[in-house]
């Protein structure tokens, strides 16, 4: 018991003495820290100075303590001259950084942009002791960033970019591996920064990144240079280069001065993963910045003229210039009349066969030509009275125009703006040619480094570790986050260097993915903002011209692979679409074809060519393209003597009618496409295309049609027997003053005059809805395709056919359009059937269609009527919609799987 009681005395004495001893220490503290603070009140920095030692060595886990070393962050900028910065600026160094040590470790969980602001605050104005707390405070900012709004940030990352990255580039650096933390050493008396290689990249990246978003190529280029100066290629941002080819070669003289710390295990290895990871950053940067200048320059949006809507379009393969002069003179010395097509004679030359009877069947035609000119042509516009700047006989015999085809007077070629290199056509394209040939140096250069790296790094097979260099540069082009234009501009850069060398294996292949992914990307960015309804953003602004260039593109690279239909498909996309100007006329199409020879003269010899076009011009490209590739088709077609064959060269001819509607008089005296579709029809007897006479308003083609209907050289079949068996023609022959039967049939058919006028009373029936599925052709033949052929086909399900130049039959198609320059030998093989069933299905299918045809006297009320109802009120609005239409129900055609 008395034990007890003596423990518990014990007990109460030392609780006692405790907490005196407190109390004489809170009394201490605070006593000090008072007097502490009347020094600093009054300037007494001494006495301060000595109080603040006192107290931080005695009480410097004291609450109060510490909340007035926290305060010390808001004081740290001396040009706020308060009592607290003033004392902090007389504080020692050691002591300074004691401090800014303890605001850093309390505010970095709590207040992360509080503790780099202090750290910044910092390295700012006292810049002698900043390379201790550069990488804390980069730290900081990116891990403060990361919680607030995207807006608020940007002043942040803006700080980072154009003040702290310079200033860590004017430190002495050392690169390490990636396991290493960042930490200070001093060897010899100097300060390193020791960071890991990673980090560096990461570092690089911000800054890359910020200066692409603020499309600042001078300031992008100046940082990565300065960048790489401080890590070991030294002096470049202070060379002026010459060449961007200069700068490459610099850097990989360079790659052994990498700054490293050389007490790293491996240290082969870790020069040869940062000299790779510097000079990869650094050239894809110049391939960006190239590829936007290109993606300007192929949209010409740096054009003087603000109104004129223009892009540069490829020329790919062009012949080489190994053909005869005779040839050449043949192409390019003719300027007072058209390029004699092949199939054309001469006024001097033989007569065709029969020629006593055509001429007789010439003097009744002018005679009923001169007797129904007051009923037939009243109301159509006269030949003569068009202004053309051809002599128009078209309203002659087809026999006729040929015979005056070489007595029309010379025709002046329209004014490009000069020749060769300062013609129109080749304006801005020497500029952008130079800055993609700067691209694919930057390529080469990547080539070029990914090989060395392979070769020299200890570490194994660079494939292995990284697959190979074209993924590398993908992975490194998606790291800068590009804007969405700019990700278009890499993507055309890279598809255009493809196609710019169509010979080389893959390329095509390449260059129409590409091509493809930019078209995925305008139509999903389309559909986004569609379906928010908001303003589209400028970056996500699209050149009036570029998709339509793009998909020009594409349809280029299915002509250079042989397949000719896909390519006629895609052209007709963009002319489905694309926005027709009204005064668009037979000049356009002139000036493409000087243009065209310009060009085919530029880039002999070269397998790709730009070629600048207007949107005039670009619409003439397009009919050019499309025509010229159903003439090939339908030539290839001929040599099947079927009934598939002829109904497929029917169904070409058809289209190429509608579409030669557009600069009529052009293809009707400076080509041979007319006479040749006439001449063939004549040699058939027969032509059977229920599905184009809708869409043809040009007098002169329906007047050829009635003078082969009506002399019988030919039996048309051109109009569905749905209307013929319905008598909806039978009106045909009246009068215009007589009234028409109620009971007979609203015409609904050739009609887009009418549905225009009075769209509720009109409903045209679509293709599938008045042709019967049993009266289609059968399809073509099954293709035998070799294994040996075309290496660079890029997939058997683009193109199961070659193209070959060798087979054009007509002579125009080298000005027509350059891009078919190209030849491949022809390698496809069409395989015949020989089952006995297929005769006795095309006979029966034959006399079926025989069966079903419209009545003679049908199809001339028909041809009549269209002449002289429709012709005179066709406007360039209405053809224009008239085109389009044609064009979208044959995309629809030909993408039924049926």
């Amino acid at each position: 018991m008395p034990e007890l009681i003596n423990n518990r005395n014990q007990r109460y004495i030392v609780n006692t003495a405790l907490s005196n001893n407190a109390s004489l220490m809170t009394t201490s503290f605070e006593l000090e820290f008072e007097r502490h603070r009347k020094a600093v009140l009054v300037g007494n920095m001494e006495e301060a100075l000595q109080s603040f030692v006192s107290l931080q060595a005695n009480n410097a886990e004291n609450e109060n303590f510490e909340a007035y070393i926290i305060k010390f962050s808001d004081h740290i900028d001396p040009s706020r001259n308060t009592d607290i910065s003033s004392f902090f600026a007389f504080l020692p160094a050691l002591i300074q950084s004691t401090i800014i040590e303890k605001i850093a470790a309390s505010l970095e969980k709590k207040d992360t942009l509080r503790a780099y602001q202090a750290l910044y605050d910092y390295i700012q104005y006292y810049s002698r002791h900043a390379y201790k707390y550069l990488i804390r405070a980069i730290k900081l900012l990116v891990l403060g960033a990361q919680g607030i709004s995207h807006s608020e940030s940007k002043k942040y990352i803006k700080i980072l970019v154009t003040e702290l990255f310079p200033r860590l580039c004017k430190q002495r650096i050392l690169l390490t591996h990636t396991d290493i933390q960042p930490c200070i050493r001093s060897t010899d008396g100097k300060q390193y920064i020791l960071i890991p290689h990673n980090l560096f990249e990461q570092y690089l990246l911000l800054g890359q990144q910020y200066y692409i978003e603020n499309r600042d190529w001078t300031e992008l280029s100046y940082f990565t240079n300065c960048m790489l100066d401080c890590c070991g290629y030294t002096r470049l941002g202070q060379i002026g280069f010459q060449t961007h080819v200069s700068k490459f070669q610099y850097m990989q003289e360079k790659r052994g001065d990498i700054h490293l710390d050389f007490n790293s295990n491996d240290l082969k290895n870790l020069s040869v993963h940062v000299a790779f990871m510097c000079e990869f950053k650094a050239v894809a940067i110049e391939f960006i910045q190239f590829c936007n200048d290109y993606y300007r320059a192929v949209c010409t949006l740096d054009s003087v003229s603000d109104e004129e809507r223009s892009c540069l379009i490829p020329i790919c393969a062009i012949r080489p210039s190994v053909k005869s002069q005779s040839l050449k003179s043949r192409y390019f010395t003719d300027v007072t009349t058209a390029i004699q097509p092949d199939g054309y004679r001469s006024s001097s030359g033989s007569s065709m066969d029969g020629g006593e009877e055509e001429e007789e069947e010439e003097d009744r035609y002018r005679n009923n030509l001169n007797n129904k000119r007051s009923r037939s042509l009243s109301s159509s516009p006269s030949s003569s009275t068009r202004k053309d700047p051809y002599i128009d006989h078209t309203h002659l015999h087809p026999h006729q125009q040929q015979k005056h085809a070489n007595k029309r007077p010379r025709v002046e070629l329209p004014d490009r703006s000069g020749e060769g290199l300062n013609s129109y056509c080749m304006s801005g394209v020497d500029s952008a040619l130079q800055i993609l040939s700067k691209a694919a140096d930057c390529m080469r250069h990547i080539v070029d480094l990914w090989d060395w790296a392979h070769q020299v790094s200890p570490s194994g097979p660079w494939n292995e570790l990284y697959g190979d260099w074209e993924k590398e540069f993908i992975r490194v082009i998606d790291s800068f986050q590009l804007p969405f234009d700019l990700t278009n501009a890499v993507l055309l850069v890279r598809s255009d260097m493809a196609l710019s060398s169509p010979s080389v294996a893959g390329n095509l292949a390449k260059a129409l993915k590409l091509s493809q992914s930019i078209c995925d990307r305008i139509e999903e960015q389309r559909r986004k903002y569609k379906k928010e309804n908001d303003s589209t953003p400028p970056e996500f602004d699209i050149p009036f011209m570029f998709a339509f260039r793009v998909l020009y593109n594409i349809g280029v690279i299915y002509l250079l692979v042989g397949s000719l239909p896909q390519s006629t498909l895609e052209i007709a996309i963009i002319l489905s679409v694309f926005p027709i100007p009204q005064d668009l006329d037979d000049s356009n199409f002139l000036a493409d074809e000087v243009d065209c020879r310009t060009v085919a003269t530029v880039f002999q010899d070269h397998e790709f060519g730009l070629m600048r076009v207007t949107q005039e011009g670009l619409v003439v490209r397009c009919i050019k393209h499309l025509i010229v590739s159903l003439d090939n088709d339908s030539i290839h077609n001929v040599s099947m003597a079927s009934l598939n064959s002829a109904l497929r060269w029917d169904e070409k001819a058809g289209q190429m009618i509608v579409l030669m509607q557009y600069g009529w008089n052009y293809w009707s005296t400076r080509t041979n496409f007319w006479h040749k579709i006439v001449t063939r029809m004549r040699e058939k007897k027969s032509f059977r295309n229920r599905a184009f006479l809708e869409y043809v308003y040009v007098p002169e083609i329906l007047q050829t049609f009635q003078h082969l209907h009506n002399y019988n050289q030919v039996t048309l079949d051109i109009i569905p027997p749905e209307f013929a068996m319905r008598t909806s023609y039978r009106y045909f022959g009246q009068q215009a003053g007589k009234q028409i039967p109620s009971s007979s049939p609203r015409l609904n058919f050739v009609s887009h005059i009418e549905i225009e006028e009075n769209p509720q009373s009109i409903k045209l029936p679509s293709l599938s809805s008045i042709t019967s599925r049993n009266m289609l052709p059968q399809p073509p033949p099954p293709l035998y395709q070799p294994s040996y052929s075309n290496p660079i086909l890029p997939s058997m399900t683009m193109s199961p056919t070659f193209y070959s130049s060798s087979t054009q039959k007509n002579s125009h198609v080298d000005w027509m359009s350059p891009s078919f320059y190209y030849s491949r030998p022809a390698t496809s093989v069409m395989l015949p059937k020989d089952d006995e069933d297929d005769s006795s299905t095309v006979v029966a299918n034959e006399q079926g269609l025989r069966a079903v045809s419209a009545p003679s006297d049908i199809v001339a009320r028909c041809l009549e009527y269209r002449v002289r109802k429709y012709s005179p009120k066709m406007t360039p609005q209405r053809m224009r919609q008239v085109l389009q239409r044609f064009l979208k129900n044959l995309l629809l055609k030909a993408s039924d799987p049926a």
